[in-house]
């Protein structure tokens, strides 16, 4: 099973007689004839391509099964970096190439050529305050069974036709289709249990009280800096093993004339944690049909999909059952408030009141930081998720002659989301918000997109020396964005979390606890566009592309439109020259491009005074104006809104060796995106621009680095067949420049990253995505101060550079053998460099409840090293090298809120090696008359680390976010999945 590394091109025209050569169920194939898939679905011969992609077929996604398609893919693509949410379901973040955009640095997905929307709805942001989960996307309800490949465009050369839909690469989704005279029926299902792994470390050797101490008892504070005694390790106990459950039927038939395909999938998943569950249901139907002698071909095409959720972990500590048992007060039993004593009836107000050591027998709580029985929180404040899914295209093609094809396309995409937590009276003061009857948070977004294009193809005959494939076309994409976010804490009816339950005539401002915010947003983008591609003697190809798209989001700005273009060559030197017999292909490629991104839909409203009502919605029946605007002053037009513009460059090299058996590919890159559109304010009147809060296009994001794919098919028999796969990539990433200099701000100033929170920021010089925070106060000669206890000090005022999350080196080790009938593969990867905070480590400490506070404990004090007196203690300038008392270190460098502690304290290497997933399977050959054959299969994944020093894994964001990298804000604990798989083909 091995993945062919395939340097694709930057145009996208078509051969018009290539004969597609891809074996059924893959795209692993060393013919260098072959024929991709490359932009708008027009199919190219890999030789004549002039960009990198990489390309991996259906088989690789469904070998070791994963809910989210895209957690399949982890490891098998250079320079892909994926990162996972909390839990089943949720969304992924793909990053290709390094983050290019503060607005948005996720590619665009596109199914059968057609680009769709993998909005869903909001994502967390990293705060210990978080209230709603990361709610999934598009690409998570699709089922893996139904992808026949999946190719890679990840650099600006290889998207350019899809414009500024592009400007971050592009993922091309290739769906099944049935074949001609064959029917078949295939059944898969694949059971797997789920363990809670790489949990923080936790001690249980230290109370929270003293027994000798009298009125000292458990329950009275939630730190447990207490006496020496045993207590239970009741989260081991909390935590079940999850099962996840995947089904997936397909039909497909056909004949010259006519092909069908036709699946149905189910997922059904019992979390880790109690009382957590997620369904999904999918269906799929394609066909394709040809009429008029087989001139004109149909192709019609639909996905659908529902999932159901409840109690999808929410980051932050506010509704984290775990943190509730991370924090346990050492020495309370917790056994008297498990899941059948987590309430009891309050004779006052006849409601369930929480059962709960920091609640006092009246109801109230005592004053500590607030947690909640973890019971009550999965019962009495659950969250659930509803998605809806569908996506229907519809694609006529007519061979108008042997060299040309006019091709009309359309899709409808749509998408929603419903998700609300219900919070019940006896909650926690600070989640009813002053709400005395519960509190309703409630989130419903609903994203449509329409798309339809007009192609032309054609690929004339010119000469026996000179080929020439052509494309031009246009197209229309409107999408409509509706949002409703609804926080009412004001309900008529205790504990009745309906809409019609909610009251809106109290006297309060909007804000937490009662809003209700709506607004509706529609974008459209019209595009014309052009591409072709020159050949001389199958041995030289040139590409050009150009594209113009006017775009809505530039509205009211005085400029609607813009262009794109890139231009590529490659040439085939195995044809070129005559080269030793091992070399069996050798082929050179370069590229450049320039492509970018809009504005964000309704934003350019704020341009004009009387449109800004419109660019945001209202809030309680009071409208909610933008607060920011852009800078419209004379002088200034650097500064006017423009779309974000990505220069790229490529170079590249393939080759193949040895009868095609090594593969080899390897690509420099070098990319610059500039125009960001960046929020920040003007403190003082400059040059005709008030002080305010500002929209300004300005700086530059620079990225830099290499991707290469080694692939040896070291052993290919029928009895023996061993293939490795090995891909590497790295990536420097540069803020070159921030805000213009022709404003005064100054040029260290930091920039928030959207989903940040106070950690991740850009400043000039750094990198994307750097997290800074509280550090460590430090003498000149870098060593730590101390006071005259040998407490650390923090720094103060601005926060400091901590570090950046992202690898410096992404690796990954495929293999896979066959012996007869008998396969095994792994796949282990590697991320090397970076560094990341957990602020779930720093709790952990600041309450006593960490391993490493009770070791401190034990060894007498903690030893700091490289530490002097700070200045104005008895002991100023002198070295320290005493220790320091356990509850003094980690409760001045420990903190929950922010602002607290010391931040630097808990950065830890981000690098991870781990066996990403393992099978072993048997085919047994049936050949009866109804079923051909079987396949039996013992699968794993995220099975053990082979190195990591954080305590959380670094891989796992907060939200799919530019800011959400990097931080673990008490995140839902990876899983280790073990199970068995079945696939029947009848």
């Amino acid at each position: 099973m091995r993945k062919a590394v395939i340097p694709i091109l930057l145009v996208f025209s078509l051969s018009a007689y290539g004969q597609e050569r891809k074996a059924a169920d893959t795209t692993k194939t060393t013919d260098i004839q072959e024929v991709v898939v490359t932009s708008l679905g027009i199919k190219r011969q890999a030789r004549s391509l002039t960009y990198s992609s990489q390309q991996i077929g259906g088989d690789e996604l469904t070998e070791v099964k994963t809910p989210n398609l895209l957690n399949s893919i982890n490891g098998k693509v250079s320079n892909v970096q994926i990162n996972r949410t909390n839990g089943v379901g949720s969304s992924v973040r793909v990053i290709m190439r390094g983050n290019k955009s503060v607005s948005n640095s996720q590619p665009l997905y596109v199914i059968d050529g057609i680009p769709i929307i993998n909005e869903a709805g909001k994502a967390p942001n990293i705060s210990q305050y978080s209230n709603m989960p990361d709610t999934g996307d598009v690409l998570s309800s699709i089922n893996p069974d139904d992808i026949e490949s999946i190719n890679f465009l990840k650099g600006a050369s290889a998207s350019a036709l899809y414009g500024s839909a592009g400007g971050n690469g592009a993922i091309l989704i290739t769906t099944k289709k049935g074949r001609a005279g064959k029917s078949s029926i295939t059944y898969s299902t694949s059971l797997t249990v789920d363990r809670a792994y790489s949990l923080p470390k936790l001690q249980h050797s230290y109370l929270s009280y003293d027994p000798a101490v009298p009125n000292q008892a458990p329950g009275e504070s939630i730190s447990s800096w207490g006496a020496k005694g045993a207590s239970k390790d009741y989260l081991k106990d909390f935590l079940q093993t999850g099962t996840t459950w995947v089904n997936s039927l397909s039909f497909q038939s056909g004949n010259e004339k006519s092909t069908s395909y036709f699946s149905v999938g189910n997922t059904t998943n019992k979390g880790v944690v109690p009382l957590s569950y997620f369904d999904q249901y999918n269906v799929s139907f394609r066909n394709s049909s040809k009429f008029l002698d087989d001139r004109l071909t149909l192709d019609a095409n639909f996905i659908g999909s529902l999932q159901e959720s409840k109690n999808r972990q929410t980051p932050g500590a506010s509704f984290s059952p775990l943190v509730s048992m991370y924090w346990l007060p050492r020495g309370v039993d917790f056994d008297q408030y498990g899941a059948d004593n987590y309430s009891y009836l309050n004779k006052t107000r006849l409601l369930p009141a929480q059962n709960w050591w920091e609640i006092r027998p009246d109801g109230t709580f005592k004053g500590n930081p607030e947690t909640q029985n973890p019971y009550w929180i999965l019962n009495r404040n659950p969250v659930t998720v509803s998605n809806k899914n569908t996506y229907s295209a519809l694609s006529l093609s007519y061979q108008i002659n042997p060299w040309l094809i006019a091709r009309v396309r359309g899709n409808y995409s749509w998408n929603s989301s419903d998700s609300q937590r219900d919070i019940s009276a006896f909650s926690a003061p600070s989640l009813l918000a002053n709400g005395a009857n519960g509190r309703i948070l409630k989130n419903v977004y609903e994203n449509s997109s329409t798309y339809g294009d007009v192609l032309l193809i054609g690929s004339p005959k010119l000469s026996e020396s000179i080929s020439l494939d052509f494309t031009v076309g246009g197209s229309i994409n409107t999408t409509r964005n509706k949002v409703t976010q609804i926080d009412n804490a004001y309900l008529a009816n205790p504990n009745l979390f309906t809409l019609n339950n909610l009251q809106w005539n109290v006297d309060r401002n909007p804000g937490d606890g009662y809003h209700n915010i709506y607004w509706n947003m529609k974008k459209q983008v019209q595009s014309v566009f052009a591409s072709a591609s020159v050949g001389y003697k199958n041995m030289f190809y040139v590409d050009m592309t150009f594209r113009n798209d006017w775009d809505s989001t530039l509205a009211l700005t005085g400029r609607n439109g813009f262009d794109y273009e890139s231009v590529g060559a490659n040439a085939i030197l195995s044809s070129v020259f005559k080269l030793p017999e091992v070399i069996n292909f050798w082929k050179v490629r370069a590229s450049y491009a320039t492509v970018g991104l809009g504005l964000p839909a309704n934003l350019s409203n704020a341009m004009v005074e009387y449109y800004k009502a419109y660019s945001y919605g209202v809030d309680a029946g009071t409208i909610v104006y933008p607060k920011s605007s852009f800078v419209t002053a004379e002088g200034y037009e650097k500064l006017f809104p423009k779309p974000e513009l990505n220069k790229t460059f490529e170079a590249g090299t393939e080759l193949r060796l040895f009868n095609n058996k090594l593969n080899f590919d390897i690509t420099y890159y070098n990319s610059n995106a500039t125009n960001q559109l960046l929020e920040t304010a003007i403190s003082s009147n400059l040059g005709g621009i008030p002080s305010g809060s500002y929209y300004i296009n300005a700086g530059k994001i620079q990225n830099t680095g290499f991707e290469a794919s080694l692939s040896y098919k070291i052993f290919d028999t029928e009895k023996f067949g061993w293939t490795t796969t090995l891909n590497g990539s790295a990536n420097k990433n540069k803020i070159v420049e921030l805000f213009p200099s022709s404003i005064s701000i100054p040029q260290d100033q930091l920039f928030a990253l959207t989903g940040g929170g106070d950690y991740t920021k850009l400043k000039l010089g750094g990198s994307f995505g750097d997290i800074y925070g509280i550090k460590y106060q430090r003498d000149d000669q870098g060593r730590i101060l101390v006071d005259e206890n040998g407490v650390p000090l923090a720094t103060t005022g601005n926060p400091g550079y901590l570090g950046n999350p992202n690898p410096k080196f992404i690796l990954g080790f495929n293999n896979a053998f066959n012996i007869g009938k008998l396969g095994i593969s792994f796949l282990i990867d590697g991320k090397f460099g970076g560094q990341v905070l957990s602020l779930t480590e720093k709790a952990n400490d600041l309450y006593g409840v960490s391993k490493s506070s009770a070791e401190a404990r034990d060894a007498g004090g903690v030893s700091i090293a490289n530490a002097v007196y700070a200045p104005g203690t008895p002991q100023a300038g002198t070295a320290y090298n005493g220790k320091t008392d356990a509850k003094a270190y980690y409760t001045a460098i420990g903190g929950i809120t922010n602002g607290t502690g010391i931040d630097e304290a808990y950065m830890y290497s981000a690098t991870t090696v781990r066996l990403r997933q393992a099978s072993i399977s048997y085919t047994f050959d049936i050949n009866s008359k109804y079923m051909r054959n079987a396949t039996v299969s013992l699968v794993g994944t995220n099975l053990f680390f082979f190195y990591k020093k954080a305590p959380f894994d670094p891989e796992q964001v907060s939200g799919n976010t530019p800011g959400g990298v990097g931080v673990d804000s008490f995140g839902l604990p990876i899983t280790r999945s073990i199970g068995l798989s079945l696939k029947a083909n009848f």
